[in-house]
Order: structure tokens, then C-alpha cells, then sequence
């Protein structure tokens, strides 16, 4: 048994309706692409937050650059103030140590230290402007006979170089300095009592 047609026998099947099919295509489509363009704002807001940081760090690098480069120019700026005002220093010192020290100041520097392994072995130096006191190994047994070599050496040296003017433009003053490192105590009182007999018994020794 055959099938009617529901329709008439003058007109064909009835067309498929596409309406509601492509409605929905295009919404997936529109919803698609707003998703797209959403997702493409987003990347470009965090590129350009990105590229603006990046831009304020350049920024902020630059001026801190400039900021130590300029610190840089005031610090060599100021090594040169003072290396010109020590070079004016040392022309200075240089000057009054040829017309004044080793001519009319001569200072005379006495050494006595003691040997770290044994303490009772010393030595014993002096050196002053033209004269030297040949330094001289000692102990406590004949302590007492070298600290009286050296008081002769220097009350000699004192003599011969010593003006004996009272007129101050000619006098020779002559220091005594003892080295304070490595020197045991009772070496510094002897050395300290002979500087104060000869400061007692010549006006121009210190």
C-alpha cells in the first residue's frame, strides 16, 4: 500500500525550515567572537599595563642613573679638591722639613723592643739626622751597662750637634722620641729618666 502525500498532488514537499538552525549558528558565532574580542582587550590592557611599567622602570633606572652619576662627579670632584690640597700639604712639609727638620730641629728616635719568644732578650737602636746609634742586643744582665752607652752616645751627639746659642733665629732644638710599640715598661722608665737628665742638663733638648 502506497503513502499519500499529505500534501496536494499539484505541489511538492514542504521545504525545510533553516530560520531557527542559522539563528543558532549565529549566536555561537556572535558569542565566539565577542569572546575573542574579549580575550584579544584583555592581552592588549595587560600589554600595554606591562609595556607602561616597563616605561616607568626605564624611567625610574635613568634617574637613578643620572642621580649616581652626578653623586660620582661631586665625589671626584671632591678627591680633587683634596688630592690638590694634599699635594699642597706635602709641598708644604716638604718645605719645612729642608729648612727646618734636620737643621734646626733634629729628632732623634730611640727603639728598644723585646723579642715575643723571651722577653728578657731586647734590642736596643737609636737613629738621628747624620748619626745612628748601632743597635745593640741585650738582657737584663748587662741592661744597665748598655742604656749607659746609649746616654753617652746621645749626651756625644747632643754636643756636636747642639748651637749653644740663646738667640732664638740659631738655635738647634734636638727631640728625643722613644717608639712606644713593643717595649717593656721598665726599658721606658730607663729611657725615660736618661731624656729627663739630658733635658735637665742642655736647654735646647726635648
Amino acid at each position: 500500500m502506497k503513502r499519500k502525500n499529505p500534501a496536494s498532488a499539484s505541489r511538492s514537499n514542504a521545504p525545510i525550515e533553516l530560520t531557527p538552525l542559522l539563528d543558532v549558528i549565529f549566536i555561537i558565532l556572535f558569542i565566539v567572537i565577542i569572546s575573542n574580542a574579549l580575550n584579544t582587550k584583555k592581552v592588549t590592557a595587560e600589554a600595554e599595563s606591562e609595556a607602561r611599567a616597563a616605561r616607568q622602570e626605564k624611567s625610574d633606572l635613568e634617574k637613578q642613573a643620572a642621580a649616581k652619576d652626578a653623586e660620582i662627579a661631586s665625589l671626584e670632584a671632591q678627591l680633587f679638591d683634596q688630592e690638590a690640597l694634599e699635594a699642597r700639604y706635602e709641598q708644604r712639609l716638604a718645605e719645612y722639613e729642608d729648612s727646618v727638620i734636620g737643621r734646626r730641629v733634629k729628632i732623634v728616635t730611640i727603639n728598644c723592643i723585646y723579642d715575643t719568644q723571651d722577653t728578657t732578650h731586647r734590642k736596643l737602636s737609636a737613629a738621628a739626622p747624620g748619626d745612628a746609634f748601632p743597635a745593640a742586643d741585650f738582657t737584663n744582665d748587662n741592661a744597665e751597662t748598655t742604656f749607659a752607652r746609649l746616654a753617652n752616645w746621645l749626651e756625644q751627639y747632643i754636643e756636636a750637634n747642639s748651637s749653644g746659642s740663646t738667640e732664638k733665629a740659631d738655635r738647634v732644638i734636638i727631640v728625643l722620641s722613644v717608639g712606644t710599640e713593643q717595649i717593656l715598661k721598665r726599658d721606658r722608665e730607663t729611657l725615660d729618666r736618661i731624656i729627663a737628665g739630658l733635658e735637665e742638663k742642655y736647654d735646647d733638648v726635648y
